[in-house]
C-alpha cells in the first residue's frame, strides 16, 4: 500500500524547478536550431518518422502532470515565436521588393535573396522592373536589379525622387534640390521643368502622352505635358500634398493631405473631387493594381493605436483590416493585387496581410537586421520603395 502511494506521489508532484530548467534550455535550443546545418535528401525523407517518434514521446509526456506542465510551457513558447515572425524567407507572392535602408538600395527576390545596389538614398522601378533609378547625393543613375550600371549624371544640387515614365520608360522625372527636371530614359537630354515644387514626389499619368503631375509648392498640383512644356490643369487643394497617385486609366489622381485628407480628383472635371477627411493621421495610402481599392494606415493619438484600411475608390466606407498598437509605415500592393505589406516600424516588422479578406497574416521579424548585417545596435527601419512586376 505504502509503495503504491509513493508511487502515485511521484507521478503527480511535479519535479523542483522542472518549468525553471525548462526556461533555462529553450535559448540553447532556438540557437541551436537557427544554426542548423542543411540535411541531405535521405535525412529529409526519414523526417515524417522521426515527427512521429517525437509525438509519440510528447504524448506520452503529456499524459502525467508534470508532463502537461512542461508541454504548456513548450506551446507557450511556440506561440510567442510565431507572434514575433519569422526572417525574411521568401515574397508570400510574385515580383521583386526595392527597399531603401541606411545601407543604401536592395532588391528582394521572390526567394528571400537580396542584394544591395549601392549606397543610394532613393530609388524608384523602371516598368517592367528592367532597370532602378537611384539617386545619392548629387547623383542620378540607372542600374539593373544584379547592379550593373547603364548610366549616371551629377547635379549642383541633391538629387531625390526618381520616377520612371510608367510606358516605356522613356523619361524620368526627379528632383534636384527644390526644382523638378526630366531626363530620357537613357541619361541624355537633362533639362529643368519646374523651379521651387512640393515636398511630394512627382507621378506621371499612364498613357501615351508624357503627362507628369507635381505639386507646385504654391497650394496646388499642376498636370502638365513634359514634352511641351504646356500645362493641362491645375487646382488648388486644401492641404500640404504629401503623395499623388493616378490611377491606371489616368482618368482620376488621388491625393494625400499631410493632415490625412485624401482626395480623388479628375483633372478638367474638378467638381467630380471625392474627399475622405479624416481626424487621425494618415501615415500612408497605396492603390491596388486594378484602380478599384485604397489601402491606407491611420494613427489615434488618443489610443496610440494604428489601422490598416481598405476603401473603395468609387464611394463607400472605408473597412478596417486590422489594428495594432504603435505608428504604422508605409504600404505596397503585390503586383498580383493579392497581398498587402505593411510597414511597422514600432515593432521592427513587416506585415503582408492576404487580401482582400486578410485570411492570412504572415509576419517577418527584425526587419532592421535583414537589410543591416553585421550591425551591434539597432538600425534604421528600412522603407519599401516598390513590389514590382
Amino acid at each position: 500500500m505504502k509503495e503504491r502511494e509513493l508511487r502515485k506521489r511521484l507521478l503527480a508532484d511535479p519535479v523542483p524547478e522542472e518549468l525553471e530548467a525548462g526556461q533555462r534550455v529553450w535559448p540553447t535550443v532556438r540557437a541551436a536550431w537557427e544554426t542548423r546545418e542543411r540535411v541531405s535528401w535521405v535525412e529529409r525523407r526519414a523526417r515524417p518518422i522521426l515527427a512521429l517518434a517525437a509525438a509519440a514521446v510528447l504524448i506520452g509526456a503529456a499524459v502525467s502532470p508534470p508532463g502537461r506542465v512542461a508541454a504548456g510551457w513548450l506551446r507557450e513558447q511556440v506561440a510567442i515565436e510565431e507572434e514575433n515572425g519569422r526572417p525574411l524567407v521568401r515574397l508570400p507572392a510574385p515580383g521583386r521588393l526595392l527597399v531603401l535602408s541606411p545601407q543604401g538600395a536592395w532588391v528582394v527576390q521572390g526567394d528571400g535573396t537580396r542584394r544591395l545596389l549601392g549606397a543610394y538614398e532613393d530609388a524608384s522601378w523602371s516598368p517592367n522592373g528592367l532597370y532602378v533609378g537611384v539617386a545619392g547625393g548629387r547623383r542620378l543613375a540607372a542600374v539593373e536589379p544584379d547592379g550593373v550600371l547603364r548610366w549616371t549624371l551629377t547635379r549642383p544640387q541633391q538629387v531625390s525622387q526618381p520616377r520612371w515614365f510608367p510606358r516605356t520608360g522613356f523619361r524620368v522625372a526627379y528632383r534636384s534640390g527644390d526644382n523638378l527636371r526630366v531626363v530620357a530614359g537613357n541619361g541624355t537630354g537633362d533639362r529643368l521643368l519646374a523651379r521651387d515644387v512640393g515636398p511630394a514626389a512627382p507621378a506621371w499619368r499612364p498613357g501615351e502622352r508624357h503627362v507628369l503631375a507635381y505639386a507646385d509648392g504654391e497650394g496646388g498640383v499642376r498636370v502638365v505635358d513634359v514634352d511641351t512644356r504646356a500645362q493641362l490643369v491645375r487646382f488648388p487643394v486644401l492641404d500640404d500634398v504629401q503623395k499623388l497617385i493616378w490611377t491606371g486609366d489616368g482618368r482620376r489622381l488621388v491625393v494625400l493631405g499631410g493632415t490625412g485628407r485624401i482626395d480623388v480628383y479628375q483633372p478638367g472635371r474638378t467638381d467630380q473631387r471625392v474627399s475622405r477627411p479624416s481626424e487621425r493621421a494618415v501615415g500612408d495610402v497605396a492603390l491596388d493594381p486594378s484602380s478599384r481599392r485604397l489601402a491606407a494606415t491611420d494613427f489615434d493619438r488618443a489610443s496610440g493605436r494604428s489601422r490598416v484600411l481598405l476603401m473603395p475608390l468609387g464611394g463607400g466606407a472605408p473597412r478596417e483590416l486590422t489594428s495594432v498598437a504603435g505608428r504604422l509605415g508605409e504600404v505596397a500592393w503585390s503586383p498580383d493585387g493579392r497581398w498587402l505589406l505593411v510597414a511597422w516600424p514600432d515593432a521592427d516588422q513587416w506585415l503582408f496581410l492576404r487580401m482582400p479578406d486578410v485570411s492570412r497574416i504572415e509576419t517577418v521579424s527584425n526587419v532592421s537586421r535583414e537589410f543591416d548585417p553585421g550591425a551591434t545596435g539597432p538600425g534604421g527601419f528600412p522603407h519599401v520603395a516598390g513590389w514590382c512586376c
